[in-house]
C-alpha cells in the first residue's frame, strides 16, 4: 500500500494575553495543509497489556490511534495533542494474545488503517502456544536479495502470524542513517512486517556508522528510531539502556544485546565486568525457570563468511571472554548476524578457542538435528535439569549477501550457505523448538529442531478397573502401540501393562509401566485435620463402605517426607454404610514443628494396605498469640476481649491488682471475635489481667475509671 497523502488541518499554538502581557490561555488555531505518511506505521515494545505504535508525519501534527477487535469497529482512540513529526503513541489497558486493529493519523485526519493494519499483545509470560519468531540479519540494503528474502518470508508464514520479529544488526546501509533506514529499511517492509509484526530489533557497527566516535556517544539515528522495553515492562530485568534489554514471548526468554557500542567509552560486550554484562548476568538469573533462553546480537563467536572469526579482534574476544557465560546459564540458542551468509553449529559447549582447536567432542550430539528423516538426524535432546548445550546460528543474508574466508565453512558450524540469501524462522511449541532457514528462492535449505525432557519412562500404578491417561512428553507424530495417533491416550488396563508411544522416525519414544492393584475393601470418602482449642489435633476420616478392614494406622511427619506410625485404630471389618473415625494427636503442640503432616495406612486383614493422601496442619503458635482489651480504660461493666493470632484458645484468666492480690480466677474459651470480659464490680484504679494459656501468658494492663 503506498502512503496517503490526506488533506489534514495543522494545529498551531497561539496564546493570547491581557493588557498587562500575562497570557490568558493557550488554545489550538487550525490552518489549512496537507499531511503525508512518511513512515510505518511500526510497532514496538508488546507486552500482554500494551504496545507502542509509531509513525512520521512530513509535517507536525497530533497523534491520535483508534483501536478495535474488528477493523470496521475502532471503539478506542488514544491522543497526543503534542505537534510532531515522529509520533509515539503507547496503547495499554489490552488483553493478552489478542489480536487488535488500528488506524493512525491526526486528531482530525486518519492516514492508516484497514484490515491490514493489525497486531497481536504477547501472551502472558510464560505461557505455552505455538510461536513463530522471524529473525533478519543484516537486512538494510534495498537490494534485490532483500526484497526476495521479504516476500519468500512472508510466503512461508502464509496466512499464519509471525508473533516477533527480531532485527540482528546492520539494519542500515551504510552508516546507519535516518535516511538510509527509510529507503533500505522501512521502505521495503512498510507494507509487510512493519505495521502487523512487533519489532525488537538490536544495532549492528553499521548502525554504529562503523566509527568510534558513536560507539561512545550512541548518538545514533537507531537510538531515535526504535523504543525498545528497557523498564522490564515487556519481562526480564531492567536495562535502562536502548542498546540492551530482554523480554518475554510466552515461555521463551530473549536478550537483544548490544556488540559494538562502547559503555563509558570504555566497556564492551566481551567485558565480563562491564555494565553490560552485569546486567545479563542478572536477568539469565533472574529467568532461569523459563523453559527456552535465546540471546541475539550482531557480531558472531564463530564464523569463516564474509568475517573471520580466527581473526577479528571483536569476534575473537566475544568467544574468548563472554560465551561461556551465557553457556553456564543454559542459554539454547545464540543468534547472530555480521557475516553474509548462513552458518550453523550443532548442539555444542565448552569451544572459545580458534577454529583449528575445534575438537568435535565440543558436540553433545552427534545429529544433525535436522529432524528430516535423513540418516543421523534425530533432533537435539535437553533436559532442564542441566540444560547443557546451546546452537549457534549465523544468519546474516536478509540483505546483504556472500563472501567467505579460507577454511569455510568452519569446523564448528558444518551446515553452511554463503550463495543464497535468506533469514531465519523461529517456531516454540511447549517443549519443542523448531528452526528453519528460509532462502531467498523459498527453498528451506537448512533446519534443526531442539527437544526438552523427553524420551521418558514412567512408572505408574493404577486400581483394577480405573482408567488413567497417558500423555507423550514430546510434541510430535505418535504412534502408539494401542494403535493410537493421538499425542494422550486414554487406558484401562486389566493387567500390569506397557505402553509405548514413537514418533515414527526412530527418535522420539515414551515408554509407560502401568501397575494393576487390586483395590482394598475400604473405600476412604475423605480424610481431614483440624486445630482444637487446646493446640491439639483432631483427625477425621469417612469410608463408604468397608470389606475384610483390619485397622487404620495412623502416621505423622515433622517435614512431610519421613512418617512414624503413632497410632492404630481398629476399623469395621464389614460394612455397606458410610462410617465415620475421629481420633486426637494429644501431642501435636509438644513436637518441635509449627506444621504437623498426617496419612492413614489402610490395613486389611490380609495385611495388604495402602495409603491416603497426605494432609498437613498448621498449630497455633503461642508466640504469635495476643489479646486486644476493649475499651481500655473502662467502667469495667463493657469491657470485651478478643483473641489474635489464632481462631479460638483454651485459657485461664487472672485479674489482680498492683500488689499482686488476685480477686478474680476465670476460666475462659478466647475467640477471634469479641465477646464480655467480666471483672466484677472494682474500684477505679490499674490493674493487671494475665491470660494463661498453654503455650505462654500474657500480661495487660487494664484501667478502671
Amino acid at each position: 500500500m503506498k502512503s496517503l497523502v490526506l488533506s489534514a488541518t495543522l494545529l498551531l499554538l497561539c496564546t493570547y494575553h491581557d493588557s498587562s502581557g500575562l497570557a490568558l490561555k493557550t488554545i489550538k488555531q487550525e490552518n489549512n495543509a496537507a499531511l503525508a505518511l512518511l513512515r510505518g506505521p511500526y510497532l514496538q515494545s508488546a507486552t500482554s497489556t500494551s504496545i507502542i505504535i509509531r509513525w512520521r508525519t512530513d509535517q507536525p501534527a497530533t497523534s491520535r490511534v483508534s483501536i478495535g477487535n474488528a477493523a470496521n469497529a475502532l471503539t478506542i482512540e488514544i491522543d497526543d495533542n503534542n505537534l510532531t513529526t515522529d509520533h509515539v503513541v503507547k496503547v495499554s489497558g489490552l488483553q493478552a494474545k489478542t489480536r487488535y486493529f488500528y488506524s493512525i493519523g491526526s486528531i482530525t485526519e486518519v492516514l492508516q488503517g484497514d484490515a491490514n493494519n493489525y497486531f497481536e499483545t504477547t501472551p502472558v509470560p510464560g505461557a505455552i502456544g505455538k510461536y513463530r519468531i522471524g529473525v533478519f540479519g543484516d537486512c538494510g540494503t534495498n537490494s534485490a536479495n532483500q526484497l526476495n528474502v521479504r516476500n519468500q518470508m512472508g510466503a512461508y508464514l502464509g496466512a499464519n502470524y509471525m508473533d516477533a520479529w527480531l532485527l540482528l544488526g546492520d539494519n542500515a546501509y551504510n552508516t546507519g542513517t535516518d535516511a538510509e533506514f527509510q529507503s533500505g529499511f522501512f521502505n521495503v517492509y512498510k507494507d509487510s512486517f512493519l505495521k502487523q509484526n512487533p519489532l525488537y530489533p538490536c544495532p549492528g557497527n553499521h548502525d554504529y556508522a562503523n566509527t568510534l566516535a558513536r560507539q561512545n556517544d550512541h548518538a545514533i539515528p537507531y537510538n531515535n528510531i526504535f523504543s525498545s522495553p528497557i523498564a522490564g515492562e515487556a519481562g526480564g530485568v531492567a536495562s535502562g539502556n536502548n542498546a540492551y534489554y530482554s523480554f518475554d514471548y510466552g515461555n521463551i526468554h530473549f536478550l537483544s544485546l548490544d556488540s559494538y557500542g562502547r559503555e563509558d567509552n570504555s566497556t564492551r560486550l566481551y567485558d565480563t565486568l562491564g555494565k553490560q554484562v552485569q546486567w545479563i548476568k542478572q536477568d539469565l538469573a533472574a529467568n532461569a525457570n523459563k523453559d527456552w533462553v535465546v540471546a541475539y546480537w550482531h557480531h558472531p563467536p564463530f564464523t569463516k563468511g564474509s568475517h573471520d572469526s580466527d581473526t577479528e579482534t571483536e569476534l575473537l574476544k566475544i568467544r574468548e571472554n563472554f560465551i561461556r557465560i551465557l553457556e553456564r546459564s543454559g542459554v539454547d540458542l545464540i543468534l547472530c548476524g555480521h557475516s553474509h551468509d548462513y552458518e550453523r553449529s550443532k548442539l555444542m559447549k565448552g569451544h572459545y578457542g580458534l577454529e583449528n582447536s575445534f575438537d568435535p567432542s565440543y558436540h553433545l550430539s552427534s545429529s544433525s538435528g535436522k529432524y528430516d528423516g535423513s540418516v543421523d538426524s534425530c533432533p537435539y535432546f535437553k533436559k532442564s535439569a542441566s540444560n547443557e548445550g546451546t546452537v549457534y546460528v549465523v544468519s546474516g543474508s536478509a540483505g546483504q549477501l556472500g563472501g567467505s574466508k579460507a577454511g569455510y565453512p568452519h569446523d564448528a558450524l558444518p551446515f553452511a550457505d554463503a550463495t543464497h540469501g535468506g533469514a531465519t524462522m523461529m517456531e516454540v511449541e511447549g517443549n519443542r523448538m523448531d528452526i528453519r532457514w528460509v532462502g531467498a528462492d523459498g527453498v528451506i535449505r537448512d533446519q534443526f529442531t531442539i527437544e526438552k525432557d523427553v524420551n521418558q519412562k514412567q512408572s505408574l500404578s493404577i486400581n483394577k478397573g480405573e482408567s488413567i491417561v497417558l500423555n507423550s512428553s514430546y510434541i510430535g507424530n505418535y504412534i502408539w502401540s494401542t494403535g493410537a495417533a493421538t499425542r494422550s491416550v486414554n487406558v484401562t488396563p486389566d493387567v500390569d501393562t506397557q505402553f509405548i508411544v514413537k514418533d515414527g522416525l526412530q527418535c522420539l519414544s515414551d515408554t509407560f509401566n502401568i501397575q494393576v492393584t487390586n483395590p482394598l475393601p475400604v473405600r476412604l470418602v475423605s480424610f481431614v485435620g483440624a486445630v482444637t482449642n487446646q493446640n491439639c489435633v483432631s483427625l477425621n476420616w469417612q469410608t463408604a463402605g468397608e470389606e475384610n478392614a483390619d485397622y487404620f494406622a495412623i502416621e505423622r511427619s515433622l517435614n512431610g517426607i519421613d512418617f512414624k506410625e503413632i497410632k492404630q485404630v481398629k476399623a469395621a471389618g464389614n460394612a455397606v454404610e458410610d462410617l465415620f473415625y475421629n481420633w486426637i494427636d494429644q501431642n501435636a503442640a509438644t513436637l518441635d514443628s509449627k506444621i504437623l503432616y498426617y496419612r492413614l495406612r489402610e490395613v486389611d486383614f490380609n495385611t495388604k494396605s495402602q495409603l491416603s493422601r497426605i494432609i498437613a496442619v498448621r498449630l497455633n503458635d503461642p508466640e504469635n498469640v495476643d489479646v486486644v482489651i476493649v475499651p481500655n480504660p473502662s467502667s469495667g461493666n463493657e469491657t470485651q476481649i478478643k483473641l489474635i493470632g489464632a481462631e479460638s484458645l483454651e485459657a485461664e484468666i487472672v485479674l489482680s491488682n498492683l500488689s499482686g492480690h488476685v480477686f478474680k480466677r476465670q476460666a475462659m474459651t478466647l475467640t477471634n471475635t469479641l465477646q464480655p470480659l467480666a471483672t466484677g464490680k472494682r474500684k477505679a484504679g490499674i490493674y493487671f489481667l494475665k491470660i494463661k494459656t498453654k503455650g505462654r501468658d500474657i500480661i495487660k494492663k487494664l484501667v478502671i475509671y
